[in-house]
């Protein structure tokens, strides 16, 4: 038919470039991408002076069966890039896709909200998902925690914690910030003024407004996010564990096939999800 055959096969591959690809997560989107029938590795980027430079993907990951060689710069041929770098990395990578029209997965984070506006900035050029999180748990997460903040109202505090591996560099997590955004702007507080990183010395009395953020750095630990919620009478708690990284590459790879073709704006993992 003129709509099948093998030209309208490859026309549904995505070709994907991964920025940040000898990092823990690269690397696992490096195996994930190479075993997934529907996505062609065309690019694996990291920072110019990383040690792994000009190695093919096979010998920063084993599970990666792709003579791809790693470089340091986004050149065209590409329809998505999916990128877990550092701030700084992240937005030369996404001036450079502006300028080559390539679609964005950030999956990045930093405690830093003119950062991230700033990023924000390339979906007026090309389609752009910032995403704290790739799970479809923890998307559902957010939505439901900012429910049942809103449920049980002014009479519960609401804290958050946070842990994961002692080699993580930024505090707190972006995953944490997610969470706190989503039940702040279901109960009108303010997420730049309302939350508390941690509490040392004479802090005064807990107030009303305020949302604890709390961060444990602790051995092997991949994800751990639970909320908090707890009146004079009862407390609930709300948690989520990831089992696997792969979770989160796979997340990102799904985002990478639904975003391509998509017109320029910035998109939220719950159009990605349907949530």
């Amino acid at each position: 038919s003129p709509q099948g055959g093998f030209g309208y096969l490859l026309s549904m591959v995505v070709k994907v470039a991964i920025s940040g690809a000898a990092g823990r997560m690269g690397r696992r989107l490096l195996s994930l991408a190479c075993a997934d029938k529907e996505v062609e590795l065309v690019q694996a980027i990291e920072y110019a002076e990383h040690p792994l430079m000009g190695k093919k993907v096979r010998e920063v990951e084993p599970e990666a069966q792709s003579d791809v060689v790693i470089t340091s710069t986004l050149e065209s041929g590409v329809d998505v890039v999916i990128d877990f770098s550092s701030p700084q990395g992240t937005l030369a990578l996404a001036k450079r896709a502006e300028q080559l029209g390539i679609a964005l997965v950030i999956g990045t984070t930093a405690k830093d909200f003119a950062w991230r506006a700033e990023v924000k900035k390339s979906a007026a050029v090309v389609p752009l998902v910032h995403a704290h999180n790739f799970s479809l748990g923890v998307n559902l997460m957010c939505k439901v925690a900012a429910q049942m903040a809103k449920s049980l109202g002014e009479d519960f505090d609401i804290e958050i914690v946070e842990g994961h591996h002692h080699h993580k560099v930024d505090a707190p997590s972006g995953t944490a910030l997610g969470i706190a955004t989503s039940i702040c702007q279901e109960i009108g507080r303010d997420v730049e003024k309302d939350l508390v990183y941690g509490r040392e010395g004479q802090v005064g009395k807990r107030t009303k407004r305020e949302i604890g953020m709390h961060a444990l750095r602790m051995g092997s630990e991949i994800g751990l996010h639970t909320v908090y919620y707890a009146s004079e009478y009862e407390r609930l708690e709300f948690t989520h564990r990831a089992s696997s990284r792969d979770v989160f590459a796979a997340g990102a790879i799904r985002t990478a096939k639904w975003i391509k073709g998509k017109p320029a704006a910035y998109y939220e993992m719950t159009n990605v999800l349907g949530l």
